[in-house]
């Protein structure tokens, strides 16, 4: 009777040990690894921190929906602080703690081609994709035509310097065609991202060239009576719309990023000689700017890659509507969302999907060169014909005559901002979409008006 009893509590101490033992297993879907997203970004400014909130969200979204093909999709936000020092650490951090599968940089161009160069270095140990967002230089994807099995890794999400000069030639040609100005003030942040707008490009063997915006000007016939390279973050701008007024200049354009202060430009515009003065800015203001310039946006005209945005809910099945999002969440609005933060997300998920999952890079490399997705400013799919630097970037334009929009590709806008911060769009980017240059006002009308 005792070995029997001795038995059966054998038994079942061995049953118990065996189901203890297989509860401290994890489940296959417990196993499974994260889809890892690292953002290297200045989280102190609007331009990274408004993005990162929209990274967020989307985050959120896609795993609440079941992740990546059953996994968890990881959002490791980095901060550089703006500096390129720090943005490289910030890189190594991603790719040798957070194991990220994806990087995506926003900031200067200077800070994407440090991060470029130190990703390449890594790339064989840490295979991952690198994605420099809203970064203009052409050289971040000039190399790859030439040096594919290098940089093959590398995309943007935007569009380089090369495509963007038409988009600046937009407010000139108003200046000049619709309200027959013939002086002009030209004004870029110093950086290495504006340098080609106004030295322009030249043509070569695969692709036309286009004119730099002073040369543009003179095109037209207009005399560009102050030209000026303004420090970056410049902070007092008084003296330099001082001296713009000064030349006599009928109107002026500033070609500056997100994160240079515009607000502050603006502010200093309104209690300044030049305030009257017809005022055109690019890169950064979206629906936001007027309560971040207390109003005084009200007149500035101002161009660039999707500021606005021109949303199509109905026509992005995979991506949620942005204004929606907006609403519900509190977030705030900003062209950096709609072009490429919000969307990217989607975009990757769909990228891992077609992939089958992120251990073949160079399979992870096709899906990103083949997936497409309709995002709220068009179609979001990277250009793959072989002209640099269009070359494995965000599809803007026609790579063999930069200054025609590609059809079905992304695309910018002009626009102007009016009473109480309504933003009148003074062209057409899209069929369906209201704008015409006759909805344009002066800043002195406006003002007037508003008394």
């Amino acid at each position: 009777m005792k070995g029997k009893s001795f038995a059966v509590v054998f038994i079942i101490a061995v049953i118990a040990s065996a189901l203890a033992f297989g509860s401290a297993v994890p489940s296959a879907k417990a196993q499974e690894k994260p889809i890892v997203i690292s953002y290297v970004c200045d989280i102190s400014q609007e331009a990274g921190s408004v993005p990162a909130s929209w990274m967020k969200l989307a985050a959120r979204q896609i795993n609440d929906a079941g992740g990546i093909s059953g996994r968890p999709l990881e959002l490791s936000i980095q901060d550089c602080k703006g500096q390129t020092s720090l943005a490289v650490e910030a890189y190594v951090r991603a790719l040798v703690n957070d194991k990220a599968n994806f990087v995506i940089i926003y900031g200067r161009s200077e800070i994407a081609l440090a991060c470029e160069a130190k990703a390449a270095e890594m790339f064989d140990e840490y295979p991952h994709i690198f994605i420099a967002s809203n970064c203009g230089s052409n050289e971040i994807t000039d190399r790859i035509v030439d040096d594919y099995e290098k940089w093959k890794f590398v995309f943007r999400d935007n569009c380089a310097q090369l495509g963007r000069i038409k988009i600046y030639h937009q407010p000139i040609e108003f200046f000049r065609k619709h309200l027959g100005l013939k002086k002009i003030a030209l004004l870029r942040e110093d950086l290495l991202w504006t340098q080609s707008f106004f030295k322009g490009v030249p043509a070569t063997e695969k692709r036309g060239g286009i004119l730099g915006l002073p040369d543009y000007a003179r095109s037209l016939g207009m005399e560009v009576v102050y030209e000026k390279a303004v420090k970056y973050k410049a902070g007092m701008y008084s003296p330099i719309l001082e001296a713009v007024a000064a030349s006599g200049a009928e109107c002026c354009l500033f070609v500056a990023g997100p994160g240079t202060g515009m607000d502050d430009f603006v502010k200093q515009w309104v209690d300044s000689s030049a305030r009257d003065m017809h005022m055109s800015i690019t890169s950064g203001p979206g629906a936001n700017f007027w309560q971040i310039t207390g109003g005084k946006a009200l007149g500035v005209m101002f161009s660039g890659a999707g500021q606005v945005p021109l949303l199509r809910g109905k026509d992005t099945p995979e991506i949620p509507d942005v204004l929606d999002m907006a609403k519900k969440h509190n977030l705030t609005m900003a062209s950096s969302v709609v072009l490429s933060a919000y969307p990217n997300m989607f975009f990757i998920k769909k990228v891992v999907e077609k992939a089958g999952g992120v251990k073949d890079i160079d399979a992870l490399i096709k899906a990103m060169e083949t997936t497409e997705i309709m995002g709220p400013l068009g179609l979001l799919r990277y250009e793959m014909t072989k002209i640099p630097p269009f070359f494995h970037q965000a599809v803007f334009l026609d790579p063999k005559n930069p200054s025609e929009y590609a059809v079905n590709g992304l695309q910018g806008d002009f626009g102007q901002f009016q009473e109480d911060g309504n933003i009148v769009l003074l062209a057409k980017p899209y069929p369906g979409v209201d704008g015409s240059p006759n909805y344009y006002k002066s800043p002195a009308e406006l003002r007037k008006m508003k008394k």
